[in-house]
């Protein structure tokens, strides 16, 4: 009998047992079906791609996995890279739901009529619900119009009431939110730093997300999207306006008083892909030293190639601004002071055609200047300055990032020193030309006492055109205003009793040369905040000038200008001596006498003879 009830009793847990087996064979398991009692999360990570890869970077494979889980391996990887002050910002779509249609079950997800329209999918179940697999197909070619694609999708955003806003990315280049409803989102990055130049393509996010084994739900989502980056660049260059394009643009140039000098900004325009990274400011601002004024002549072309801009080949510029046009605006000021400062502003007008149609071209601001003729300009290797600061923003930034370059002109003179041999010789009777070998012609110029000033201007093709140099009342003459060349000095003329120089002087001037680099800063690469030698312009003191004379190097003297600027090697120093011509025996004295008597009586003696002859040839 008690076996009996044993064996009902263990039959009895044996069915309870199968019964609870059952059940866990039935129902999955939590993390296999979505638990609509939960809350999402999102977490986003910034890492410049552009920075990491010119460092060497390996930027593919498992780095960036974009399987929505935490990558340890792409944080350590990329830690120096990171982006900071980036903006996200979100918007719930709708819920998650499962279709049952026939033998097919799938899941599809909720999408308002407005974006549904913007990525031009038609309704078909009636519902406004799609597959993850037609809502990526429609953004991919939406995005495939590049900026307008990305423009729709992030003014849909933006104009949303529901939207949020993530924090802004913080020193780590993270961001995140907690506590999501489950359904879809859309994310758009709104917020750029100015440096960013490609914004990342709007994507949907699934709260919860299948795991990429598609194992599991799981419901705080990590990604680690990536940023191209990049800034405008600037380069100030310069060269002589008739050199008849023999010479290239370049950092320096030398010219001499009365030239007019061509200028250039080129600079490199950052892509923009969307209204996120529109430009917002681009502004210039031009600083003259006292030497050099301004010609008022600005115009803007566009290149499509580095090399075309910085050739400045004008008939291949793409678009070309003039002032009238109203697409930059050009003010002037300081120039009753001497040094005057040029600022060149894009317009609303003019920033519209730049973020919409010129994008990544290169921009080149032409404009020339004329080096005064008076005793304004530097001479010797301090140069003359021009320096240009470049000012400019995207939209929603409040830092505003900038630019500097500088170029120089470099002018000389000659410092003549005029002697004669005993002291006595008058220095107003002295005369020289002066003629410029390297260009064939002679130099003209204004001045008096001694002191004149180039007017390049006018050339002279012939001796009769070129200016007669004299020298002052000590015997100085001050030749300001040369530009780094050959020249002849040829003295015509000189005191009475004094030779002239035998043959020209031949005057060889070599230009400073200095090496100067435009800064370079980018605003939120950690390595290149904490190691950027080239915040600030570089420049690099190359050869000083020099000359020399008939092959023969000489000396350079200071040059004091009245603004306290001491330049070294200003003048070339030349002195210029003339001696005493060769006494000749004189034709009157004592002797002269004795000629002057004995022709008299030989002439006397003649008269008479022939008297005679006359008389007897009479009788």
């Amino acid at each position: 009998m008690k076996k009996l009830v044993w064996r009902k009793i263990g039959v009895f847990v044996a069915a309870i047992c199968s019964v609870i087996l059952l059940k866990q064979e039935v129902f999955a398991a939590s993390e296999d079906i979505i638990d609509m009692t939960q809350k999402g999360s999102l977490t986003v990570y910034k890492y410049d791609l552009t920075a990491a890869e010119e460092d060497g970077i390996d930027t593919s494979g498992e780095k960036f996995a974009n399987n929505g889980k935490e990558d340890e391996k792409a944080k350590e990887e990329f830690k120096n890279y990171v982006i900071s002050g980036v903006e996200f910002t979100y918007l719930h779509l709708g819920n998650i739901h499962t279709e049952h249609k026939q033998n097919e079950i799938q899941i599809l997800y909720d999408i308002p009529e407005k974006l549904e329209k913007i990525l031009g999918m038609d309704n078909k179940r009636g519902n406004h619900q799609y597959t993850s697999t037609e809502l990526n197909y429609s953004l991919k070619e939406l995005l495939a119009q590049e900026t307008e694609g990305r423009n729709q999708l992030e003014q849909y955003v933006n104009h949303a009431d529901e939207k949020k806003n993530m924090p802004l990315t913080d020193k780590n280049g993270k961001t995140s939110v907690t506590e999501l409803p489950l359904g879809l989102y859309l994310i758009v990055e709104t917020k750029v730093p100015a440096n960013v130049h490609t914004t990342v393509e709007p994507f949907f996010v699934s709260l919860p997300m299948t795991d990429h084994e598609g194992e599991a739900w799981f419901y705080d989502v990590e990604v680690y999207p990536k940023n191209q980056t990049n800034i405008p660049d600037l380069d100030k260059l310069i060269k002589q306006h008739d050199d008849n394009g023999k010479l290239p643009y370049e950092d320096i140039a030398t010219g001499s008083q009365g030239d007019i000098m061509d200028y250039i900004f080129v600079s490199h325009l950052p892509k923009i892909t969307s209204e996120a990274t529109y430009l917002t400011q681009y502004t210039f601002t031009d600083q003259m030293d006292i030497g050099l004024t301004y010609n008022k002549d600005v115009s803007l072309y566009f290149y499509k190639t580095e090399e075309e801009a910085r050739n400045h080949d004008k008939e291949k510029a793409i678009q070309v601004w003039e002032a009238k046009e109203k697409l930059f605006k050009t003010e002037y000021q300081g120039e009753t002071s001497g040094k005057s400062k040029m600022i060149i502003t894009i317009t609303k007008e003019g920033l519209e055609k730049i973020n919409t149609k010129l994008s990544n071209k290169w921009m080149v601001i032409a404009y020339s200047c004329t080096i005064n003729t008076d005793d304004s300009p530097v001479l010797g290797d301090s140069g003359n300055i021009n320096e240009v600061t470049l000012e400019w923003k995207r939209t929603n930034m409040e830092e505003i990032d900038t630019l500097e370059d500088r170029a120089k002109v470099y002018i000389f003179g000659l410092n003549i020193q005029k002697m004669f041999s005993d002291q006595k010789g008058k220095f107003q009777d002295v005369k020289f030309l002066l003629q410029n070998k390297t260009d064939g012609y002679y130099l003209k110029a204004k001045g008096e006492n001694g002191v004149y000033y180039i007017t390049d201007q006018e050339k002279g093709t012939s001796e009769k055109e070129g200016t007669v140099f004299n020298p002052g009342e000590k015997g100085n003459l001050t030749i300001n205003g040369l530009e780094a060349d050959t020249y002849i000095l040829t003295e015509i003329a000189t005191a009475n009793g004094y030779s002239l120089l035998k043959e020209p002087m031949v005057i060889d001037i070599r230009s400073t040369v200095d090496d100067i680099i435009p800064s370079r800063t980018t605003l939120y690469d950690i390595l290149d905040i904490t190691n950027n030698p080239n915040k600030e312009v570089i420049e690099t003191p190359g050869e000083r000038a020099s000359a020399s004379i008939d092959g023969t190097n000489t000396t350079m003297s200071e040059f004091h200008s009245e603004t306290g600027i001491v330049s070294a090697n200003g003048r070339v120093d030349i002195e210029v001596i003339n001696n005493k011509t060769f006494k000749l025996p004189q034709t009157g004295g004592y002797g002269t006498w004795i000629f002057t008597l004995a022709g008299c009586g030989a002439a006397l003696g003649g008269v008479v003879l022939v008297t005679r002859r006359s008389n007897k040839k009479d009788d």
